[in-house]
């Protein structure tokens, strides 16, 4: 019989970084040993493959194959050099039976499993064969390996596998991982996560992917699609529709002197007189004017001049007071905030929250962010998360807050 060698471990080296195995995978022993009939062929094909004779180099491992009585540290030797040779010559499912065959090994601690198996799922993934690659992902986890590697390799596969639903489950459970421990996120992971909606025609799913991509990596883009969704919502009133415009301005999202206008429009419908004079004042200070007609924007300016000439805000204040609701004290206001008034606006808005509003959201919302304007971020947030329900006021809070909270 013949102890382990210098040669012996230059081979077993030789074949796990051709196989992809780590040399842990076949720890050596004292009690190793390789007959003296077993290391003649072990040896020819360790040379017939160094010099890339690799159907010579299986010949010889046929020889040591047929050898009676091998060992079982032999058997894992031959199974190595059958992995490696099928490896070198793309013979796939060869390597991964070789692999599953090395697994039943009596001979492989728990690392030693965990290593061959990520070395076996790697091939299949590389070799386009997603389901295999699932397949043995799954025993990698369920034999307690933990590389997050392995994790993206199981997502992808599920994707290339054309199984939407299970990439989407995996990427959210690795997002949810990452936010418990206090990480972001990388970009691409919520990409991810919007292809694999899209895919499955989830809208709601991908408005939320685009939140979290706008709120942790702020582009126009994921906040434009964003709002977009929200402005196609039917049948909303003015005074909401406004809100929806002003996020889209925070959000950097208003570029031409033209969109402007429509918000200045809106804000007039909602009866927000004051407001429509910010958004046309925007138009100049972001130097928009040649984006426009300029005749046109000369002339709604014209147009909302004459409207907040002729408002008669005592009379306003006296009849709002007077009503049971706190609807037009409310937007008084508010509107009186746009027009500089930044202690009597909020003061009235306060003053109407004690009377009944016929939509809370939207005025608490209003309120939140008369309060961020004014510095009083801390209050803006405790009003926006005080914000509950459905519906659009509900879903620009939730925005707003996200974008006072972002790191």
């Amino acid at each position: 019989m013949m102890k382990q060698s210098a040669w012996m471990r230059k081979l077993l080296v030789a074949t796990f970084l051709t196989s992809g195995i780590s040399i842990g995978a076949m720890t050596l022993h004292a009690k190793d040993v390789v007959s003296n009939q077993m290391a003649v062929p072990l040896k020819k094909a360790e040379q017939l493959m160094k010099q890339g004779k690799y159907a010579q180099a299986d010949e010889a491992i046929k020889e040591a194959q047929a050898i009676s009585n091998a060992t079982p540290y032999e058997r894992d030797i031959i199974t190595q050099l059958q992995i490696a040779s099928a490896v070198k010559q793309n013979k796939v499912d060869a390597a991964l039976a070789g692999y599953t065959h090395l697994l039943s090994s009596s001979r492989l601690s728990k690392a030693q499993r965990i290593q061959t198996i990520m070395a076996q799922a790697s091939l299949a993934y590389r070799s386009r064969k997603y389901p295999e690659t699932i397949q043995y992902i799954h025993s990698y986890f369920k034999e307690g390996g933990d590389n997050t590697h392995m994790q993206t390799l199981l997502i992808q596969s599920y994707f290339l596998n054309n199984d939407y639903k299970s990439a989407l489950a995996e990427q959210q459970k690795q997002i949810d991982a990452e936010l418990k421990k206090g990480a972001v996120p990388a970009e691409t992971q919520w990409q991810f996560m919007v292809n694999c909606q899209q895919k499955l025609g989830d809208k709601d799913g991908m408005r939320n992917s685009y939140v979290q991509l706008a709120t942790h990596y702020p582009k126009p883009e994921y906040w434009s699609h964003v709002m977009n969704s929200l402005v196609s919502t039917k049948g909303m009133k003015p005074a909401v529709e406004f809100e929806v415009w002003q996020f889209r301005a925070k959000a950097g999202l208003l570029t031409t002197a033209d969109q402007y206008i429509t918000m200045a429009e809106i804000a007039i419908q909602a009866g927000y007189p004051y407001a429509a004079r910010q958004a046309m004042a925007q138009i100049h200070s972001q130097n928009l004017f040649g984006t426009s007609d300029q005749k046109r924007v000369l002339r709604f300016e014209d147009y909302v001049g004459k409207i907040t000439a002729k408002a008669d805000y005592a009379a306003q204040l006296a009849q709002a007071e007077k009503d049971t609701s706190g609807d037009a004290l409310f937007a008084l206001g508010y509107d009186q905030f746009w027009n500089g008034q930044v202690t009597e606006g909020p003061k009235l808005m306060q003053q109407a929250l004690s009377k009944p509003i016929t939509d809370r959201n939207l005025a608490l919302l209003q309120m939140a962010i008369v309060q961020q304007n004014i510095g009083q971020k801390a209050k803006a947030i405790q009003l926006l998360k005080s914000i509950k329900g459905t519906g659009v006021p509900a879903e620009l809070a939730g925005l707003w807050l996200m974008k006072l909270e972002a790191k």
